[in-house]
């Protein structure tokens, strides 16, 4: 495992092009995952449709991963609204230098994945159950709270 970059490139088009699918509510892809490479570069984990729980599936405790899912929110009206989760997430088993040392990267990849409406920072795939996930949007939601989420 190669040591990370002081600083990250996140220019790449199959990176951009990811996010921006993700962000485009005509597309079917719901959520994008990026994680370190055999140099330290950010690598395109994956992609798709599927939402968090196919996202989820990718997630190895042994790595680093940063990306976000887009999450329905629907109101007694019938109304759909994207909700954006941005996820950081450091396997237990990553060590310590290596998460310490990609800390210092959060602010980089949280302007990347700009827009987002929650952040999680987890370390176990329990912290990132669909019930945490809508009690953190439900906190957040202000007067207007829907009544259901959709996750894929």
């Amino acid at each position: 495992m190669a040591a990370l970059k002081r600083t990250i490139d996140l220019s790449g088009e199959d990176l951009q092009e990811a996010w921006q699918d993700v962000r485009n509510d005509a597309s079917n892809t719901n959520w994008v995952l990026l994680t370190y490479g055999d140099k330290g570069e950010i690598v395109l984990r994956g992609k798709g449709s599927g939402g968090l729980n196919e996202m989820k599936r990718k997630l190895h405790d042994n790595q680093i991963y940063v990306g976000v899912v887009r999450v329905r929110a629907v109101d007694e009206y019938g109304s759909h609204r994207a909700k954006f989760v941005y996820i950081n997430y450091v396997g237990a088993n990553v060590p310590t230098l290596r998460a310490a040392r990609a800390s210092t990267q959060r602010s980089d990849f949280e302007r990347f994945f700009h827009g987002y409406h929650i952040q999680i920072y987890a370390n176990t795939l329990e912290e990132l159950s669909e019930e945490h996930i809508i009690d953190l949007l439900q906190a957040c939601a202000g007067a207007h709270k829907p009544q259901a989420y959709e996750f894929s």
